[in-house]
């Protein structure tokens, strides 16, 4: 049940993204929700279900985009050992590692997916790339991370609190 609920928020923001979403810019960026979404539920959810639902993020992506097949489910790969790292983490809420695996993840996303572009051709102008996509995505995409966790985290079995229990040692 969790994994068609999950099918059916990543189709929702699929097409949410190429529809409206599209109209929105900040710093000339579209917010990547699918990333946001599948960084939030890898952190809250675990590694077993990132397994699962951040590859189904991706194909959703690429059906919505005019990237070829696949780049988007290599793109988002690396969100889940970041998410995996995160669980090492020395807080004890899951926002702070969800927004920094949003970052990461937004880096690694469009590094592979500027990668593939190259490879298959397409002229990627990298020094622009870097900057006028790249840096930009990273801080959108982190300033988005909030309105997308949240509703990943109130739905979550055992959500914790945002603030956390206050422990700054490691939970292993």
């Amino acid at each position: 049940m969790k994994y068609l609920i999950a099918f059916v928020v990543v189709w929702f923001l699929a097409v949410l993204q190429s529809s409206a979403f599209t109209y929105v810019k900040v710093l000339g960026i579209t917010p990547d929700l699918l990333l946001i979404f599948a960084a939030s539920w890898a952190v809250v959810r675990g590694q077993e279900e990132a397994f699962v639902v951040v590859p189904m993020a991706g194909l959703l992506h690429d059906l919505t985009t005019s990237d070829p097949l696949g780049t988007s489910v290599l793109g988002l790969a690396p969100i889940v050992l970041l998410a995996a790292a995160a669980r090492l983490r020395s807080v004890e809420t899951e926002f702070l590692p969800a927004l920094g695996v949003a970052a990461a993840g937004s880096l690694a996303y469009w590094m592979i997916s500027m990668t593939v572009l190259t490879a298959t051709g397409d002229g990627v102008p990298w020094g622009q790339g870097i900057l006028r996509v790249l840096i930009p995505a990273v801080i959108v995409n982190s300033l988005f991370t909030p309105i997308v966790y949240l509703p990943v985290h109130w739905l979550s079995p055992h959500p914790t609190g945002l603030r956390g229990a206050g422990r700054l040692t490691s939970p292993y």
